[in-house]
């Protein structure tokens, strides 16, 4: 389904804001440019891949996420597929399945003033399989409840934290896990508003094991 020209505009242009906003936070240093004219190229494909709907997929988001206990801030774009028309578990409450596949940045902050640094980063790649929990509310305040469980491949296997620590994740590999809850904007379910709790970590797969979360806000359309 083509994207109405209107509704592309704020889609892309949110994407494309969440960069120059981040580069506000960074003082570019020649060291830094390279970093941060490679990642600016990953955000504007991202949104170039939104606008276009390149893969044809039933919903684009992109979410900001940050942790109090981490030194990090994740933005990230999700791909998602519906893989079955909803099914009714109640007369009120229906079940959908989904398949979502993601890129996220993990950006971290640098310790001076808590500026956000575009070299110092981690990068994960997903693919997982979830259900969304929908229902009929009143002004579109809380629709639904996503829940969603997979792997994630991350580069690198080690972030510094802006105190000199370590965390280990002791390997590329790792699960993930999501669970949000959210709301449409409007009769016709085009956009709509998430708040999720996720989790990253390789349950004991690997000697180590620092797992990483972050509390997300998401903005998505739905083709």
């Amino acid at each position: 389904m083509t994207m109405n020209i209107q509704f592309r505009k704020p889609l892309i242009l949110s994407s494309i804001l969440a960069f120059f906003l981040s580069l506000q936070t960074v003082s570019v240093s020649a060291a830094d440019l390279g970093g941060v004219l490679w990642r600016g190229a990953t955000y504007a494909t991202l949104a170039g891949l939104g606008y276009t709907n390149a893969f044809r997929t039933d919903s684009f988001r992109l979410s900001f996420g940050g942790y109090t206990e981490h030194d990090a801030f994740q933005i990230e774009a999700n791909f998602r597929y519906d893989l079955d028309e909803a099914l009714d578990i109640t007369k009120n409450i229906s079940i959908k399945p989904f398949l979502d596949v993601n890129y996220s940045s993990w950006q971290m902050t640098t310790g001076e003033g808590d500026t956000i640094s575009l070299t110092n980063k981690g990068n994960a790649f997903g693919i997982a399989p979830g259900f969304r929990f929908e229902w009929p509310t009143v002004l579109f305040v809380f629709d639904f409840i996503d829940v969603r469980a997979g792997i994630s491949l991350l580069a690198p296997t080690k972030l510094e934290n802006k105190d000199g620590s370590v965390r280990e994740f002791g390997g590329n590999f790792t699960f993930s896990e999501q669970f949000a809850i959210g709301g449409y904007f409007s009769d016709a379910k085009a956009w709509e508003w998430q708040l999720g709790i996720q989790h990253h970590s390789n349950h004991n797969i690997y000697e180590k094991n620092n797992g990483i979360e972050f509390y997300n806000l998401t903005f998505g359309y739905n083709y």
